[in-house]
């Protein structure tokens, strides 16, 4: 139990959006006002130090923020989490390790986030590059048989196999189980590459039993509450040589003979690029100082998430759904799921407008084509979720 009203840790995001009820934590969730005071801190770093802010950053800043996204996973050697301004970066880093291959063959799903699928849409425009998707469209009602499906497609030996943690488009998730079943069911030349966003600093998540055998993404955008520039990849040991590289990949090892051999780290800072703006890294470490500070940890955190999702599906109208025509796409059992709830219209237009008038109501949601996603966070408590249960009642 959360010993405090944690709603307090925002005010200055609360006070900017008095007077509306913000439902959108998964897209951007609000941030804690001690970042504040870190965005603050790295100026005044890059006054006082100019150039050697490097030596601090690489010798503080980022081994902290390395330490607390292992700790929030579980993980033994943090070493091992290379950071990138975004996902998509390291995305592509990570498939330029099949650069020069004369055939990829890459198996992934209907429902990941948009980088990825234009990624793979556009690479399966080259003769050599086969991308097969499994499709989610019936994972709510046959959760097994799309399991099965990925498992049997598994067995053909793909390259690289891309999968989301929790869906983007629906917030139903995999289990560490399941995810464990899967990874058993993959060749060892398989690349297993998770797609964690909607999973990390949400879900209570232990990577530590695939230490070495998983690719996992992740960032501060959302449910780390850290804001842009935090992008990160958990990296199985092994001698990566990314052929899309940067002079990070080299970084305390550049007095190396010109016409050598290009060389790398040997953890994953071979997968990181160049100079970014590192003032993300500075507001991630304030929020999870903060957090430990405060004794909150993920179990914590998921459950106060859980307690106001119950609350919201105790106290949500039937006659909402009803007249706005909406399919719940969500277990009663909220363990297969993220931290947000999602609701299908009739179609694109009938989505885009109830959007609307939640939004003429100081309701503030999102929505992907005709879902409409409703996220769920710590600068909420159940007073917000009753007054958006009340405000649904109205628009029936």
């Amino acid at each position: 139990m959360i010993s405090f009203n944690p709603k307090t840790l925002y005010q200055r995001f609360l006070d900017a959006h008095k007077g509306k009820l913000h439902f959108a934590a998964h897209s951007h969730h609000f941030w804690p006002d001690v970042t504040r005071e870190a965005q603050l801190a790295y100026w005044d770093d890059c006054a006082r130090l100019s150039d050697e802010k490097w030596d601090k950053i690489f010798g503080e800043v980022i081994p902290q923020t390395q330490k607390y996204i292992a700790t929030i996973l579980d993980l033994k050697d943090h070493e091992q989490i290379a950071l990138a301004p975004n996902t998509h970066e390291l995305s592509a880093r990570l498939l330029s390790l099949f650069l020069g291959r004369s055939e990829l063959r890459i198996l992934t799903t209907s429902s990941e986030f948009h980088s990825w699928r234009r990624q793979f849409l556009r690479l399966s425009e080259l003769s050599q590059i086969k991308v097969h998707e499994v499709s989610t469209q019936n994972l709510l009602a046959h959760r097994s048989q799309f399991l099965t499906e990925i498992k049997n497609q598994l067995a053909l030996n793909y390259d690289l196999i891309f999968i989301s943690q929790v869906f983007f488009d629906s917030g139903l998730a995999l289990t560490d189980e399941e995810l464990k079943d899967l990874i058993n069911h993959a060749p060892a030349t398989t690349l297993f590459v998770v797609d964690g966003y909607h999973g990390f600093a949400a879900l209570p998540t232990s990577l530590s039993q695939f230490e070495g055998r998983l690719f996992y993404l992740g960032g501060g955008y959302k449910y780390a509450q850290a804001g842009e520039g935090v992008g990160f990849m958990v990296v199985p040991k092994g001698d990566w040589r990314p052929s899309y590289t940067g002079w990070f990949a080299e970084y305390g090892d550049l007095t190396r003979p010109a016409g050598s051999q290009v060389g790398y780290t040997q953890n994953a800072m071979a997968f990181m690029g160049a100079t970014q703006d590192p003032s993300g890294f500075y507001r991630f470490n304030a929020t999870w100082k903060l957090f430990d500070e405060l004794s909150l940890d993920m179990n914590h955190i998921h459950q106060y998430v859980r307690d106001l999702q119950g609350h919201f599906l105790a106290h949500l109208p039937e006659s909402f759904l009803e007249q706005w025509q909406l399919t719940p796409l969500y277990h009663q059992d909220l363990s297969y799921h993220g931290h947000f709830l999602t609701f299908e219209a009739f179609d694109v237009q009938a989505a885009m407008k109830l959007q609307d008038k939640l939004k003429q109501a100081d309701v503030l949601i999102d929505r992907r084509g005709a879902r409409l996603r409703f996220g769920f966070g710590l600068y909420q408590d159940k007073s917000d979720v009753i007054e958006l249960c009340l405000c649904l009642k109205k628009l029936a």
